[in-house]
C-alpha cells in the first residue's frame, strides 16, 4: 500500500512539473488563432428558429442561422465554426453584403462557435 502512495505522489510531482511546458504550448496556439480573426468591421448576427420537428429521441430540432454582415470597406473571406458540424466554407463577402449559414441540432446544443477568416 505505502508503494502505491509513493507512486501516485511520483506521478502527481510528474505531472506538475510537465504542466508548464503544456501551457506553453497552448499559449501559442492560442495566440496563433487570434492573428487568424476577422475584421472587427465584420458583424454576426445568430439567431434560432423551432423547425416543428423532432428527430429520432423525440427532441425538437431547432435552425441556427448564422448571418455575417461585411461593413469593412474591402472584401473579406470568412468562415463560420460550428460546434457539433464541419465549418462552413470559405465565403468571399464584397463591401456591404451579407451571407448566411444556418445548421439543423436540438435544442439544448448552442452549435454557433465563432466567425473565422480563411
Amino acid at each position: 500500500m505505502r508503494f502505491l502512495s509513493v507512486a501516485l505522489v511520483g506521478a502527481a510531482l510528474a505531472t506538475g512539473f510537465a504542466a508548464p511546458a503544456q501551457a506553453a504550448g497552448i499559449a501559442q496556439a492560442t495566440g496563433s488563432t487570434q492573428a487568424a480573426g476577422v475584421p472587427s468591421c465584420v458583424d454576426t448576427y445568430v439567431y434560432r428558429e423551432y423547425t416543428g420537428k423532432r428527430n429520432s429521441l423525440n427532441e425538437v430540432m431547432v435552425k441556427t442561422t448564422a448571418r455575417v454582415t461585411n461593413n469593412c470597406k474591402d472584401s473579406v473571406s470568412v468562415k463560420v465554426a460550428w460546434s457539433w458540424a464541419r465549418d462552413s466554407n470559405c465565403r468571399r463577402i464584397t463591401s456591404g453584403r451579407k451571407v448566411y449559414e444556418s445548421i439543423v441540432a436540438t435544442q439544448d446544443r448552442k452549435p454557433y462557435q465563432k466567425t473565422k477568416s480563411c
